[in-house]
């Protein structure tokens, strides 16, 4: 009796999950271009810039010598990031205050944009979360397409003229953080390269100081290691 009662509900479950299965398409999303996903860019881009703001902060000594000593274009760059947090700050209020249609996800998922941004997510009511689609791409599409038919044709264009501007809004800020930040890496590790040379060379100078009585005797272990590193350093480290 009782095997055949947890059979039921076994094989009860496993159609559960198998018709959430087949309708991942009906609720689909472009998996690198949905408001949640842009929104949670939006303050993941505010928080390495605040970072930067830290970073700044704590060491600008760091940007300022890996700038030739330029305190002016360090500002500039610092003034870059801070510009940009406040803008994703704006434009995260604007996302929960100004008006986004409801047709957001499916409206990018009906224009092919999964092609170009990760490909298509679908939500599995059973296991209450999103997955990739792969054969049902076309079934997502076309259902997407049909509820963009469902609006009148003036509903239809402000629609699209209100995601394209969000669309546009978030991809002009990821790619000016993109920028900013590829040279800030650039910068920040090509500096902290010459400031740990440095710190080096200060270690072995003090060992090779005390090891030889002040350079009094120049066969000891530690002087020809000084020796050894001054020789190699590149021609850009003596301009420091």
């Amino acid at each position: 009796m009782y095997t055949g009662f947890f059979e039921e509900m076994i094989n009860a479950e496993e159609t559960k999950r198998f018709k959430a299965k087949q309708l991942r398409y009906k609720k689909p999303i472009v998996k690198d271009l949905n408001l949640e996903t842009i929104q949670q860019e939006l303050w993941d881009i505010q928080e390495e810039c605040e970072n930067v703001h830290w970073y700044f902060d704590t060491d600008e000594d760091t940007l300022i010598n890996a700038l030739d000593g330029n305190e002016d274009e360090a500002y500039e760059f610092k003034m870059m990031f801070a510009d940009l947090c406040a803008e994703c700050d704006r434009m995260s209020e604007d996302l929960n205050g100004e008006w986004v249609p409801d047709c957001f996800d499916k409206f990018f998922v009906a224009v092919g944009a999964g092609e170009g941004y990760g490909g298509l997510l679908g939500y599995d009511s059973y296991e209450q979360d999103y997955f990739g689609l792969s054969c049902t791409d076309a079934w997502a599409e076309d259902e997407s397409k049909k509820v963009l038919k469902r609006l009148t044709k003036d509903e239809l264009i402000a629609a699209a003229r209100q995601c394209f501007r969000v669309y546009q809004s978030f991809i002009a800020l990821r790619h000016r953080y993109d920028c900013l930040k590829a040279a800030m890496d650039i910068l920040r590790d090509q500096n902290t390269g010459y400031l740990q040379m440095v710190k080096q060379i200060e270690e072995v100078y003090e060992k090779a100081d005390k090891e030889s009585s002040g350079f009094q005797y120049q066969w000891g272990e530690e002087v020809r290691e000084l020796d050894r590193i001054l020789d190699n350093m590149p021609q850009e480290a003596w301009i420091m």
